[in-house]
């Protein structure tokens, strides 16, 4: 006799797919707000103490301020508005569904290049802006990897996994009846 899992009943997997979707869709959204603290930047809770960025660049400190300025406020845009349209995508807005892949990928490459443009001049101190590259770079890397694997999925005569027994179940044999 075989018993229902919760996970094979329809109205429940659909439930859980869509909350799941929710739940990330409001994670890179809410990741996306944050890079809003390198720019216009917020209160750290210390007197006269700002999160945000000073100007200092290492990467384009060649360029004139307002080009520095210029180049890294379309990357802030990129990085907040892909990453809201990825989360609105993943937690299932019908228009932004289609693009959330490329959407996501597009603010994380957006992310990666401003954290690399306004390092050195991040305040308090860059060290505690250290998690937003780690982060972007596993998003990028995870939108590459999932982008990859729909261009080439596996052949059509590939052995799907057996799903009619439980996760480490143990089957048995006529042989040793």
């Amino acid at each position: 006799m075989s018993r229902a899992r919760l996970r094979d009943i329809p109205a429940v997997a659909d439930a859980g797919r869509r909350l799941a979707g929710a739940a990330g869709g409001s994670a890179l959204l809410c990741y996306g707000l944050v890079h809003l603290l390198v720019w216009p930047g917020a209160p750290t809770g210390t007197p006269g103490e700002r999160y945000g960025w000073d100007g200092q660049t290492q990467l384009l400190g060649w360029l004139p301020l307002w080009a520095v300025w210029t180049v890294s406020g379309v990357l802030l845009a990129a990085a907040v508005l892909g990453h809201a349209v990825g989360g609105a995508g993943l937690a299932g807005l019908p228009v932004a569904r289609r693009y959330r892949l490329a959407a996501t990928g597009t603010g994380a490459a957006g992310s990666l290049a401003l954290f690399a443009v306004a390092w050195p001049g991040l305040a308090p101190t860059p060290t505690e802006f250290s998690a937003g590259p780690i982060v972007s770079g596993v998003l990028l890397a995870s939108v590459v990897a999932t982008a990859w694997a729909r261009r080439h999925p596996p052949p059509a005569g590939a052995r799907q996994p057996d799903r009619s027994h439980p996760a480490g179940a143990k089957t048995r044999s006529r042989a040793g009846v």
